[in-house]
């Protein structure tokens, strides 16, 4: 078989803006990710437009993409003991297992933070990988899929440039992979500066191609177990 690109979403913190950003993938037919935090479910922050979806809507919510996980409570990996580290790991892995009815295989390190406790752990669980935050910039599978850095964030200077190359790349040595990332949150109120129809424009512009595979992060590093 010839060697494929694959391109992936991957948003964090499972917020209200998930929604909206759902029924837009769902319109141009994209697939990905969406890593939550168990212990933090409903919660509204005073500041800022932050509010996190339900317990009881999770399911309804993400039913046809991945659910990966983020930390129960989003605890910093390079704080945090590795005791309440393991257990963070393990608690939100079994609650959103349970509440989507399949096990959990992804994971993004809060805050990006990679630790070497914290893979140690997930290779436990029987995780695939896990995805920090720094942009590569690179359309190449990792060595280490539990340190993997996806190819950019959705509001990078060089988001339409990257996806330029990507559609012109042709996958002659080897399978390639586009992952980009992001927080529903960052389109609503300003933080980033974020343009309002910066993820439509994404999308139009990769979506419907013959020769990319849609994906999400679990069946894009799963390629090779199919």
């Amino acid at each position: 078989m010839g060697c494929k690109k694959y391109f992936t979403l991957s948003f964090d913190d499972g917020v209200e803006q998930d929604k909206k950003i759902i029924a837009l993938m769902k319109r141009y037919g994209l697939h990905g990710t969406f890593n939550l935090n168990s212990g933090l479910f409903g919660y509204r922050p005073k500041l800022f437009n932050i509010n996190r979806i339900p317990k009881d809507e999770i399911k309804q919510v993400y039913e046809g993409f991945e659910v990966a996980s983020h930390g129960a409570r989003h605890e910093n990996p390079r704080t945090v003991s590795r005791r309440r580290l393991e257990a963070s790991i393990a608690e939100d892995i079994e609650e959103l297992s349970g509440l989507v009815g399949y096990r959990v295989k992804g994971h993004a390190y809060p805050y990006g933070f990679h630790t070497a406790a914290g893979e140690e752990c997930l290779r436990g669980h029987g995780v695939l990988y896990a995805r920090r935050i720094r942009g590569s910039g690179s359309f190449l599978f990792p060595a280490n899929p539990y340190r993997y850095d996806p190819t950019c964030w959705f509001n990078a200077k060089n988001v339409f440039r990257l996806i330029d190359g990507f559609i012109q790349a042709r996958p002659e040595n080897g399978d390639l992979l586009f992952m980009m990332w992001g927080h529903g949150y960052e389109m609503d109120y300003g933080l980033r500066k974020c343009p309002e129809d910066q993820l439509e424009r994404i999308f139009s512009k990769i979506a419907g191609r013959s020769d990319i595979v849609y994906c999400s992060n679990k069946e894009a590093f799963e390629r090779d177990l199919q």
